[in-house]
């Protein structure tokens, strides 16, 4: 080992090469230690970090430093998508907790009650399961360049039952049926409910995608939003592209309303594409519309509103619509087909929860009608 001459401070000093800059100069990290064997060993650790985009990391490196350097090293490869929602997973949930804490200071015991309250506070399984693997790869960056040891894969997700997906109720699709004429957002209504159309395929949607004479709507396309920017892009799957059957009970709502001076099906106020927010607010107007159309006042600032309908969803439009298949005896590859499901057992899985509401709700209606005949007090007391 070369002897390296102390600075005044007592201390050895090294440069490393940590990278270029976008002008192609390179980037130097010096490396200060009390002794030479230290100051090897702790260039030999900084090189080791250059693999994660030239950042010299240390022990006092912030999570929220690396979550950066992370960010900029893998997220650079991901969809624009991938990185807005992984941006807002760490703003949300990682960085208000673990932002400023030093990545020598962080125990699975951090993460481990972080996810906890997550849990309490109601996240779905999904989400925390995100956040865990989210936190986990970020301070591995760390651990591959042995600034930190730790093993931070212990870490248990609670498991949280998911949110029973509802179906519209009969007095709902009345409404529907009934309104459309009304309201902008009717027909719209009507294609999710009859087609089972997800909204972004919804938004997506052109008149020519319509053939009312062979009587089929092509699903080709679909809508992302970006920071309330919508853009076209082909669906998830090749199961997402397919030819969904029109019934006769919307056939003849769209031969009425085909024809309109737009080439989208269902455009925002300017006739382009709706935003996240353009939506969000005909959706409204259209809940507000059925509202008074069922003859509940509107709300005010001093004074609440009334409803008078219970609110649904694009995605519970398109579960009805996977209700109703099952409900006509559709087999389930053809349903699968409808619905655009990439795998068969997402399917499998809607029409065996259907199978077991059925069947609790037969139940149901046979107690009714066994307390409605008396046959349960005949029985008790006797």
């Amino acid at each position: 080992m070369a002897r390296l001459k102390k600075r005044d401070d007592g201390l050895y000093q090294k440069q490393v090469l940590a990278g270029k800059k976008a002008d192609g100069s390179y980037i130097r990290r010096t490396v200060y230690a009390k002794t030479q064997k230290e100051l090897e060993e702790k260039t030999d650790q900084a090189k080791k970090t250059l693999q994660y985009g030239g950042y010299l990391l240390s022990g006092a490196t912030t999570f929220g430093e690396l979550a950066e350097i992370w960010m900029k090293s893998f997220g650079g490869t991901q969809s624009e998508k991938w990185r807005y929602r992984m941006q807002s997973l760490l703003n949300n949930h990682l960085l208000p907790t673990l932002g400023q804490m030093k990545i020598r200071d962080i125990r699975q015991f951090h993460i481990q009650i972080l996810i906890n309250k997550k849990g309490e506070e109601g996240y779905a399984t999904a989400t925390m399961k995100q956040m865990k693997q989210t936190a986990v790869r970020i301070l591995e960056v760390a651990c591959a360049g042995e600034v930190i040891r730790r093993d931070f894969e212990k870490i248990k997700v609670p498991k949280k039952e998911p949110n029973e997906r509802e179906a519209l109720s009969e007095k709902q699709i009345k409404m529907v049926n009934q309104t459309w004429e009304s309201h902008f957002m009717g027909y719209p209504a009507m294609i999710m409910l009859y087609c089972g159309l997800r909204k972004g395929e919804l938004l997506a949607l052109a008149w020519k995608d319509v053939d009312l004479e062979q009587g089929f709507i092509s699903v080709s396309k679909s809508v992302e939003i970006i920071k309330n920017q919508p853009k076209i892009k082909s669906p998830k799957s090749k199961a997402g592209t397919r030819k969904v059957p029109i019934p006769t009970l919307l056939h003849d709502v769209l031969v009425q309303v085909k024809g309109a001076d737009n080439e989208l099906v269902c455009p925002d106020s300017h006739g382009g594409v709706m935003s996240s927010s353009a939506y969000k607010s005909a959706w409204n107007s259209y809940m507000n519309h059925l509202n008074l159309y069922y003859g509940r006042a509107s709300g005010s600032r001093s004074n609440g509103q009334e409803m008078a309908i219970e609110p649904f969803t694009a995605h519970m439009l398109r579960h009805t619509y996977a209700t109703l298949l099952y409900d006509a005896g559709v087999d389930v590859k053809s349903a699968q087909r409808y619905l655009g499901h990439a795998n068969l057992e997402l399917t499998l899985k809607v029409y065996t929860h259907l199978t077991k509401y059925k069947e609790g709700k037969s139940m149901e209606n046979y107690n009714k009608m066994l307390e409605e005949k008396g046959m349960i007090e005949q029985a008790v007391n006797r």
